[in-house]
């Protein structure tokens, strides 16, 4: 088990990091483009401090209904996949608001939505245990999950600090983006 959970908070920092490299990339192209929509990017994946009990409950529900109207209950989900249940929902720095939803196939979907409700961030988290491997084609048991067998890109760099490499037995994580299509993998021991 606490393997598991230092797996999942490699995952967390990993979309940390991805988060916090999107708002500076949204940042930098909100100061050049001058889209209103785009707004100031989200800071540090910090809650932000309540000052005013119900202020903060009305912030909450607001910013509940606005990532509501952005998030469809099935957007970037694989075909036949459903959320099973909300693991967290918070808001952010800057009004803006994250919630990591856990999927009936065992992977996680993580939004990050802006002040207004329009989508900043759109992936899905998997972690499991390679069972076979034919290239980069992998056949993985998903944790909390059933199998599935992906294709790692050749454009995907595969964090391997250990030297691993693809092969059974080894746990392994990829993140997803709304399109379906992979964009980081890491292995672990």
């Amino acid at each position: 088990m606490t393997h598991n959970k230092v797996s999942f908070q490699r995952g967390l920092k990993a979309t940390l990091l991805f988060v916090i490299g999107t708002s500076m990339l949204l940042s930098g192209c909100a100061g050049n483009a001058q889209t209103g929509a785009q707004g100031n990017a989200p800071g540090a994946a910090t809650e932000s401090p309540a000052s005013n009990g119900s202020n903060a409950a009305n912030n909450t529900a607001n910013q509940q209904q606005n990532g509501a109207a952005a998030v469809t209950e099935t957007e970037g989900l694989p075909s036949g996949v459903k959320v099973k249940k909300v693991v967290k929902d918070i808001t952010l720095k800057n009004n803006y608001h994250k919630k990591v939803e856990l999927l009936t196939d065992g992977g996680k979907r993580v939004t990050i939505t802006d002040a207004n409700g329009g989508i900043v961030v759109l992936n899905l988290e998997y972690e499991g245990r390679i069972l076979e491997v034919n290239g980069k084609k992998v056949t993985v048991q998903v944790d909390q999950g059933e199998q599935q067998t992906i294709t790692i890109p050749d454009n995907i760099t595969i964090e391997d600090d250990d030297n691993l490499g693809l092969n059974k037995g080894v746990e392994i994580e990829w993140n997803v983006d709304a399109d379906g299509n992979i964009q980081s993998v890491e292995l672990d021991d």
